[in-house]
């Protein structure tokens, strides 16, 4: 059990942000009737060695953890982006364990971590970190616990807490390293092996309301992704597609294919769960691929806007403004702001964002471009480069809104 921490009296939804060091430590802190939860994003300011580099990521993590009435042991799932995976993920993982276990016992549990290769475009970063606290406070206690038997290094997390639970599957991969399987084999052992996690907690694929899909190879395994995926959903009756991204990026063990990120859950109050739909684009079913364009779960005091990976394109599904990554950035904000105020919200409810650039030399325009729209400077959001899945999209982005429910006083 989580320990309890000083929360305001009020049950209404708070949420609060804070940028330090001239954003290397953004915050995202959602207050409610189910506790306090955080998204967290912190990037090295110091521009030395990698071991240098990340024990300053843990060392801003465990001083905003205090600030926040957190510790170690509240964090609950991690995502670490590398410049250099197979050069530079086991000094990282040493020096993460010892941030972990060595303030919480060797009989504590790591977070539930995703591992990539998606470098960060900040000059001279060479690794980046978001990661997911889970507090209690007096009237919502909070439970952690880890699924067991997953295969190394996948992790999972069950979250219980105000009568919902919360299923996080991270870093999922299929087969075993060396076996010589292909992409579209791996691919189908991990959405087997994702369904049968899930049904050891009453819970199918059809409860899954977000995923990521990481591809080390975009171009080549992007099509049996698609295929894999869409024989898949068939053959479980998979009918509300979830929100979704997929992206380029290398994964841990290096000599996999791909993997797979997901967050599904169970709520034994009233839930709603709607498509969510925008006029300046169309669906993404509508040419082959199984995921919908964003999700909104909404519980009691608030709704959740899991927006799926959004890029430059129309009502036809073409792609808009080809090689010009000012246009393309501006159509594809113009598509998130659409998604966003069909479920009566804005910008400026986002807590949370990934953008990836096929090209790192566009990460000014990009910056610039998210500013003058009015899109949130102070959230958790990495910029990565990673390859996206048309030759022509020069750069995507996903996050995640809260805010009230649209009919609610």
């Amino acid at each position: 059990m989580i320990p309890a921490v000083a929360a305001p009296a009020s049950h209404s939804l708070s949420v609060q942000r804070l940028s330090q060091h001239e954003g290397a430590v953004n915050v995202s802190r959602i207050h409610g009737c189910e506790g306090v939860s955080l998204f967290l994003g912190i990037r090295p300011t110091d521009r030395g060695s990698l071991s240098e580099q990340v024990r300053d990521l843990y060392d801003r993590l465990g001083r905003v953890l205090s600030e926040q009435g957190a510790d170690r042991h509240h964090v609950v799932t991690e995502k670490v982006f590398f410049s250099d995976i197979e050069a530079q993920v086991e000094v990282f993982k040493g020096i993460r364990e010892a941030f972990y276990l060595d303030g919480n016992g060797t009989t504590g549990s790591l977070p539930a971590t995703t591992w990539l290769e998606q470098p960060p475009c900040d000059p001279g970063v060479l690794c980046e970190l978001q990661a997911r606290v889970v507090l209690s406070t007096p009237g919502a206690p909070a439970e952690v616990r880890d699924l067991p038997g997953l295969p190394f290094p996948a992790v999972g997390k069950v979250i219980h807490c105000a009568g919902y639970d919360y299923v996080h599957l991270n870093n999922l991969t299929g087969g075993t390293p060396g076996d010589g399987m292909d992409y579209a084999a791996q691919t189908e052992a991990v959405f087997d092996l994702a369904e049968a996690v899930l049904e050891t907690e009453g819970l199918t694929f059809r409860d899954v309301v977000r995923t990521w899909l990481y591809l080390a190879e975009m171009d080549r395994d992007y099509a049996d992704l698609n295929r894999v995926r869409n024989a898949f959903f068939e053959r479980h009756g998979v009918i509300r597609r979830p929100a979704s991204t997929g992206i380029q990026g290398r994964v841990y063990p290096c000599d996999r294919a791909g993997s797979l990120d997901l967050y599904a859950f169970r709520a034994k109050g009233p839930v709603d769960v709607k498509v969510m739909h925008a006029p300046t684009l169309n669906e993404a079913w509508s040419y082959g691929s199984s995921f919908s364009r964003g999700l909104t779960v909404t519980c009691q005091h608030r709704t959740v806007a899991y927006i799926s990976g959004t890029a430059s394109i129309d009502t036809e599904g073409r792609v808009v403004h080809v090689g010009d990554i000012e246009g393309q950035v501006n159509r594809m904000l113009l598509n998130v702001e659409q998604l966003l105020q069909g479920s009566g919200a804005t910008p400026a409810d986002l807590v949370r964002a990934t953008t990836y650039l096929k090209r790192a030399e566009d990460f000014d325009v990009f910056k610039r471009v998210y500013a003058e729209r009015g899109f949130p400077l102070d959230i958790p959001h990495t910029v990565c480069r990673a390859d996206v899945c048309r030759p022509d999209w020069l750069v995507e982005i996903e996050g995640a809104a809260i805010f009230p429910p649209r009919d609610s006083d």
